[in-house]
């Protein structure tokens, strides 16, 4: 059973399902790629290891993990550009 959505403010949803967090943090860069800087997404990711992958993969690819509570996460999309 999955917790309720955390009361964040975002403009898009992604959810990655029962799928593995290396498949999820594949499929979110495709979703992701052609966004605009600052689009905030609420990524669902049930995999026990997204509280370590998610993070890093953020710290990656410059988005920012705007907050976090298994299994939510809230990313920013490359907050520098917008002067964040």
């Amino acid at each position: 059973m999955t917790k309720d959505i955390p009361n964040w403010k975002f403009d898009d949803e992604f959810d990655g399902g029962e799928e593995t967090c290396g498949r999820v943090i594949v499929n979110l860069h495709l979703y992701t790629r052609d966004q605009k800087p600052g689009h905030r997404i609420l990524v669902i990711s049930r995999d026990p290891g997204a509280p370590l992958e998610l993070p890093a993969w953020c710290r990656m690819t410059r988005n920012k993990l705007s907050a976090m509570q298994h299994p939510y996460y809230l990313i920013t999309l490359k907050p520098a550009l917008t002067g964040e």
